[in-house]
């Protein structure tokens, strides 16, 4: 014999009504929309190999890479915000100048440095160990001395894309 339940509290009891089959159905709903997707066993670089032959592949403009190490430098020394260059560098790149521009203000304050320089881009070196994968290096000089500018761009989704840069 089951005893009577207090008002408000749930009968366990009690046979099931429609509300776990509209739950069922949304649960089904959500899982044909969400699923899981392996993940994939190929490195960026053997990615942007299938998306272009190899004669498709046009090289880095020296444009290119002087813009973006002017660029670069400029995010450094504090005249540029980083996410500016968001569409030419990837995450890790954009991570790694967040942490040098800090260390490069930290300093500046420590010593207080108020110049600012302004580079002007030289002549810039391409070598392309493979057709999707470009070194670059360009100087920039500001007059007072010269910085060297180390890029490693990969060829992504049909553009040049930098996946390292250091500033000597």
């Amino acid at each position: 014999m089951s005893s009577p339940t207090p008002a408000g509290a749930p009968d366990l009891g009690a046979p099931a009504t429609a509300q776990p089959a509209r739950r069922d159905a949304s649960a089904a709903r959500r899982r044909r929309h969400l699923h899981a997707v392996a993940k994939p066993s190929r490195r960026r670089s053997e990615a942007a190999l299938d998306a272009s032959s190899e004669a498709d592949i046009p090289p880095p403009s020296p444009r290119l890479v002087q813009k973006l190490g002017l660029y670069a430098f400029e995010a450094l020394d504090g005249t540029r915000v980083v996410a500016q260059l968001g569409g030419w560098i990837t995450a890790e790149v954009a991570a790694q100048l967040l942490e040098r521009r800090a260390a490069r203000t930290e300093r500046r304050t420590l010593y207080r440095d108020q110049r600012r320089t302004v580079p002007v881009p030289g002549r810039v070196h391409v070598n392309r160990p493979f057709p999707h994968i470009a070194e670059a290096v360009v100087v920039l000089d500001t007059g007072v001395r010269s910085t060297a500018i180390a890029i490693r761009l990969e060829f992504i989704r049909q553009r040049w894309k930098a996946t390292e840069l250091t500033v000597l």
